[in-house]
C-alpha cells in the first residue's frame, strides 16, 4: 500500500490495482502513464528520462523485462497485453559512425514503438525503435521485431503469418 502511493505520487499517471514484485525499477517516473491492473513481475524496469512511455489497462509484465524510451524515444502499450520474461522493448538505438580513424557510437537516436491491443509477446524477444505491433497479434518467443506487424498477425523468427489463413 505505501509503494502503491509512492508510485502514485511519483507517476505522471496510474490507474487502480497496481501490482509490483521485487526489484521493480522506475526511471524518470514522471514521463510514465500507467493504466489499471497493471502486474509487473521481478526485476521489470520502466526507462523514460527524455522520453515518454504511456501503458494501458490488463497488462502483465513477466519478470526481467526492460521497457526503455530514454533518449528521446516514446512507448505506447495498449490494453490486455501481456509481455513475457526478459523482454526488451527499446525505442532509441546508438548513432554509429564509421570514420577512417575510428568508430565512434556517441549519442542516440530516438524512435517510437506503438503496441497495439489484445497483444501477447513471447519470452525473450526484442522490439526495436520505430516498429507498431497491431492488435490481436502474436510475437513468438525469441523473435527480433525490426519491422510492422499487421492485426492478428503471428511473428516467429520473423516469419509473419495472419492469424485469419490459420
Amino acid at each position: 500500500m505505501l509503494r502503491r502511493l509512492l508510485y502514485k505520487v511519483r507517476l505522471n499517471s496510474l490507474g487502480t490495482k497496481l501490482y509490483t514484485e521485487i526489484g521493480f525499477r522506475l526511471t524518470c517516473p514522471r514521463n510514465i502513464v500507467i493504466g489499471n491492473n497493471a502486474d509487473f513481475m521481478r526485476n521489470c524496469s520502466l526507462n523514460s528520462c527524455n522520453g515518454k512511455i504511456n501503458i494501458g489497462d490488463n497488462i502483465s509484465v513477466n519478470q526481467n523485462v526492460d521497457i526503455n524510451s530514454s533518449n528521446g524515444g516514446f512507448i505506447e502499450i495498449g490494453n490486455d497485453v501481456l509481455i513475457g520474461n526478459n523482454v526488451v522493448i527499446r525505442a532509441a538505438d546508438h548513432i554509429y559512425k564509421n570514420t577512417s580513424k575510428k568508430i565512434n557510437r556517441s549519442g542516440h537516436v530516438g524512435g517510437k514503438i506503438i503496441i497495439g491491443n489484445n497483444v501477447w509477446i513471447g519470452a525473450n524477444c526484442v522490439i526495436l525503435k520505430n516498429v507498431t505491433i497491431k492488435d490481436g497479434s502474436v510475437i513468438g518467443a525469441g523473435t527480433v521485431v525490426t519491422k510492422d506487424v499487421d492485426s492478428n498477425e503471428v511473428v516467429i523468427s520473423n516469419k509473419q503469418v495472419n492469424l485469419k489463413n490459420i
